[in-house]
């Protein structure tokens, strides 16, 4: 229902973020999961990287001026550098047109207007697995903890 595996459901459970309660069937073990919290989690995991006007302002203004320092226009190493993406992830992000970037001399080259635009996108903001670099800006900016999880 939720779309996650038994191992993620139990961890949720044993850490407290979703209460159940635990049931025995002569020599069947298993939790029970009331609709409440699974219409909780829902609604947690799909806002979860939804972020206000303000906010989305404020990861502009950090990435800014993090890309001060790079010229009009930037090539896939940088933004590996800037992302913590690897080479594969910004090739497909060009591909799928997530990012906007051209191919010259076996090189992508991406302007870094459209660069910032790719950082504050919901694509970007909402990817799963996120790269150390991501959550390390992100916890910088006031939106992860430092466990990875949204204040």
């Amino acid at each position: 229902m939720c779309h996650i595996s038994k191992k993620t459901a139990y961890k949720l459970i044993k850490s407290g973020r979703i209460k159940a309660t635990k049931k025995n069937c002569g020599l069947l073990h298993y939790y029970k999961i009331p609709i409440s919290e699974i219409s909780r989690l829902q609604k947690i995991r799909g806002n979860i990287y939804k972020l206000d006007k303000e906010e989305i302002g404020k990861v502009r203004k950090y990435y800014s001026e993090k890309l001060k320092k790079y010229p009009d226009i930037v090539f896939s190493e940088d933004v590996q550098r800037i992302t913590g993406y690897a080479k594969e992830s910004v090739r497909k992000w060009i591909k799928n047109e997530k990012l906007l970037g051209i191919v010259s001399k076996r090189k992508f080259i991406i302007a870094k207007d459209d660069l910032l635009d790719f950082l504050t996108s919901q694509y970007y903001l909402g990817i799963t697995r996120k790269s150390d670099e991501h959550i390390s800006d992100f916890i910088k900016l006031g939106i992860l903890d430092e466990g990875g999880r949204r204040i």
